[in-house]
């Protein structure tokens, strides 16, 4: 790949984290009535694994 691909491709992670946290974090903490902590959990995961894929892809194409 190319450096505007791996731009392009860590955006896109980020992106994911951005409304994964926002769909399943966020949601479950403004309706603490109905709260899941399994829901708030995965959530969570869900956030920090494609964070840390583009931040890799970002710190790769930092490198060069």
């Amino acid at each position: 790949m190319n450096e505007k691909q791996k731009n392009n491709l860590a955006k896109f992670f980020y992106d994911i984290a951005k409304i994964d946290f926002a769909a399943l974090v966020v949601a479950q903490l403004a309706n603490p009535s109905h709260l899941k902590y399994w829901i708030l959990i995965v959530g969570i995961i869900a956030t920090i694994v494609p964070l840390f894929v583009g931040f890799i892809l970002d710190k790769e194409e930092n490198k060069k």
